[in-house]
């Protein structure tokens, strides 16, 4: 039997016997379908994590976090330490209802300083930042993300309008930069930024700030710097030698070793699991052949007796068995992309399907539609013909 023929006849098999085609190709459909959709929200997932900690972090900076941290302990560590070239303080606090005209929405509450938008590295779209004089005065003004804004004001203009934060009114001088889902899960754009001092004076009455962040010099120098931070805090905080600390030191290194162990892992888990799934459907298609097999006994003793050779007979299994698992891997294919442009749409995540991704998924495909097959081809290929035909 010449491939044409051979291919001709496969096809015609499968659609003989649409039920039972279908019951094989889900496994290989929904195991490529998880390595297409792992492999496109993933990989644009981790390109957003990177492109949020490099907004976060950004080279050559180092993040301090400490329940006992106030602004007088982050101001001497940028006094005794020349490399600093700016610093800033951010008091987050936990979600706080904000309305306007009878909507309510629940927001993350943060306080920061003037220069927050060069040392955050984040600024506004519409509006005014923060100034000096606001936090001098506690003045209560706020930017407000781009999410909570519609949520608000929908298409009406926000800037100059008075909300409430915890029945405390603030005037809206600016529309914070979109920036979308955190690697925490938070939607940042619903976000709201208020002077530091205003959200420990009317907020939470508080001089604990919580978090600061450094911007050094020296970019290669980070990790050093990082050491003599803690030197400082250490004294500050007068802790004694072999005591734990009080804080944690971050930087911009460090987070960045920790976003790509963090995609590597990812990476693991999806191929894990895509394997998994494919594993089970060489197994269902196998079995399924192997029942097959014994329903077409009578033809495959007839082809044996009109004089067809084991290898061909073998060729026919194993040519439907990868011919199923081909068609349900494009499908897969198919669903996948579905799916993480789905999930991409909910998450505001970009797709990053490679080329590579695909064909490894038809490989895939194909190589499960082999090995599933090769049982029950091997089987039907040694079959007696005179038993066959009895």
């Amino acid at each position: 039997m010449n491939g044409i023929r051979l291919i001709d006849s496969s096809f015609r098999n499968i659609v003989r016997f649409k039920l039972r085609s279908f019951f094989m190709s889900i496994g290989v459909a929904v195991g490529v379908a998880t390595l297409i959709a792992g492999s496109s929200v993933g990989g644009g997932a981790a390109r957003k994590i990177s492109a949020q900690i490099d907004q976060m972090f950004g080279p050559g900076t180092i993040l301090i976090g400490s329940a006992e941290l106030k602004l007088p302990d982050l101001r001497a560590v940028a006094e005794q330490m020349d490399q600093v070239v700016a610093y800033a303080p951010r008091l987050m606090l936990s979600e706080k209802s904000v309305q306007f005209a009878g909507t309510n929405q629940q927001a993350a509450i943060s306080g920061i300083s003037a220069n927050s938008d060069y040392v955050w590295n984040r600024s506004v779209i519409d509006g005014r930042f923060v100034s000096d004089r606001d936090v001098d005065r506690a003045s209560r003004v706020a930017l407000i993300g781009t999410k909570l804004k519609e949520a608000l004001f929908a298409d009406a203009d926000a800037i100059g309008e008075e909300i409430l934060i915890d029945a405390v009114p603030f005037e809206v001088v600016g529309i914070l930069d979109p920036i979308g889902i955190d690697p925490h899960g938070d939607d940042r754009d619903m976000d709201v930024y208020v002077p530091i001092s205003t959200a420990q004076r009317r907020l939470v009455n508080s001089d604990v700030i919580g978090n600061g962040k450094l911007v050094v010099s020296n970019v290669d120098m980070v990790d050093q710097d990082a050491e003599q931070v803690a030197e400082i805090l250490r004294k500050r905080f007068k802790i004694a030698e072999g005591e734990p600390e009080t804080f944690r030191i971050y930087t911009s290194k460090f987070a960045g070793k920790a976003a790509i162990k963090a995609k590597r892992m990812l990476g693991v888990y999806i191929m894990l699991a895509a394997v998994v799934v494919l594993l089970v459907a060489a197994v269902v298609i196998s079995s399924i052949m192997l029942v097959v097999v014994q329903e077409r006994i009578a033809e495959i003793g007839l082809r044996k007796a009109v004089g067809a050779t084991r290898r061909s007979i073998a060729a026919q299994f194993l040519c439907e068995s990868t011919i199923v698992s081909l068609i349900a891997g494009v499908a897969g294919i198919a669903l996948g992309l579905a799916v993480a442009s789905a999930i991409a749409h909910r998450y505001d995540i970009p797709l990053n399907l490679t080329p590579l991704a695909v064909t490894l998924a038809v490989l895939a495909s194909v190589l499960v539609g082999i090995v599933s097959g090769i049982i029950p081809a091997r089987q039907a290929a040694n079959l007696d013909p005179v038993k066959a035909l009895r």
